[in-house]
């Protein structure tokens, strides 16, 4: 019984060490120029979301992921349009019209999205530096990005940012309570 626990401690931990790595991949952008998944590892997390032009979610989720861009400086924001080759150059016309800051990829015969078991758009990956996953999401709604937000500002180093309401008790873990205790 005590070797089957080892065991099983084993895998456990061996399976946190061992996080899954986003495949390498090289997809054309905006200019018709490859990107390769190296090229944006490195500086910070990325955040890499599959979307379609057809997508309404999709394109709720855009302006939040801009913020994201906009917000930190070490963060890389990655659309990856899975649209048909026929749809692109509506996907194209959209996401000028917006001047957004995100990179845009296009992945027409969804070889990456296959790979990545994407079905449903939009489907969110956020990746450390190192291109490890460490987190996954399905769909959008208004809140999501402060749960991207979280992890984010984790794999930055940074604490989590909490706002209490007045005359709430404090939790000792936001950064503005604990300038204050000083």
């Amino acid at each position: 019984m005590r070797k089957l626990f080892v065991m099983l401690v084993l895998v456990v931990l061996v399976g946190i060490v061992h996080a899954e790595k986003m495949p390498d991949f090289r997809l054309p952008d905006m200019t018709g120029t490859d990107v390769k998944l190296e090229s944006l590892l490195g500086k910070g997390p990325v955040i890499i979301d599959f979307w379609a032009d057809y997508c309404k979610p999709c394109k709720e989720a855009m302006p939040a992921l801009n913020t994201l861009a906009e917000k930190y400086e070490e963060l890389t924001v990655v659309m990856i349009s899975i649209d048909a080759p026929k749809a692109q150059s509506r996907a194209k016309s959209y996401l000028k019209s917006k001047n957004f800051k995100f990179v845009t990829l296009f992945d027409p015969d969804k070889s990456l999205a296959k790979k990545m078991n994407v079905v449903n758009p939009p489907h969110s990956f956020i990746l450390n530096s190192e291109g490890e996953i460490i987190y996954s999401h399905v769909g959008f709604e208004a809140g999501t990005e402060k749960v991207y937000e979280s992890h984010v500002r984790k794999l930055l180093g940074l604490k989590d940012e909490v706002h209490h309401e007045e005359g709430k008790e404090h939790c000792g873990t936001c950064e503005h309570e604990e300038a204050k205790e000083k």
